[in-house]
C-alpha cells in the first residue's frame, strides 16, 4: 500500500505527535514536491512537518509528479493537492491523503482511493497501532484540525468508542 500525503494530513499528525504512528500503516509514503514546498515554507523552523521533511530519512520519500491534467487543473486546487492527486492517478494501488473537501472530491470523480487524517487514525485503530481514537482525535483537535463535533462522533462511533 502507498500512500500519497496532502500537507494538512502531515502537519496536523506532526504536531499532534501521531505522524510516526500512522507512518507505519502503508509499506510507502510519498509527498509530491510542492507539498515539501509548501511545508518547508512555513515560517517556523521549529514546525514538527518541516523537521520531519529535513531528515535525512525523509528526503528518500519526496517525488516528482506527472503533469496535471486539464481535468484536475479545472478543479482550481492548490498544487500540493492538484500534485497528490496526478501523481495518486499515476501509481496502481495508491491512496491520495487528502483533507480538502475539494480534493477529495476530484480524486474521487478520478476513481482514486482516498483517505484523510480521520481514516488514518480509523486505519490506525483497527491495525492496533494506536488504542484509543478519542485521545487522537483530541490530540489533532489541539493540534489545531477544526472538526465538528457531529464529525467527532460519527468517527468515535466508527471506531466503537
Amino acid at each position: 500500500m502507498t500512500f500519497v500525503f496532502n500537507a494538512s494530513p502531515l502537519i496536523v499528525l506532526a504536531k499532534s505527535g501521531l505522524l510516526e504512528t500512522v507512518l507505519a500503516l502503508p509499506d510507502k509514503v510519498l509527498v509530491p514536491h510542492a507539498v515539501a514546498d509548501e511545508i518547508k515554507n512555513c515560517d517556523d523552523a521549529s514546525d514538527p512537518a518541516s523537521i520531519w521533511l529535513r531528515k535525512q530519512e525523509s528526503r528518500a520519500l519526496l517525488h516528482e509528479s506527472p503533469q496535471t491534467s486539464d481535468f484536475v487543473a479545472a478543479w482550481g486546487l492548490g498544487a500540493g493537492e492538484s500534485a497528490v492527486i496526478s501523481l495518486t492517478d499515476s501509481l496502481p494501488q495508491a491512496t491520495a491523503v487528502l483533507d480538502d473537501l475539494a480534493a477529495r472530491r476530484c480524486a474521487t470523480a478520478l476513481g482514486l482511493r482516498v483517505t484523510g487524517t480521520l481514516g488514518l487514525l480509523l486505519m490506525a485503530k483497527q491495525s492496533g497501532h494506536i488504542q484509543s481514537v478519542s485521545l487522537a482525535l483530541d490530540s489533532i483537535v489541539a493540534a489545531g484540525l477544526f472538526i465538528s463535533e457531529r464529525h467527532l462522533a460519527k468517527v468515535r462511533r466508527q471506531a466503537g468508542e
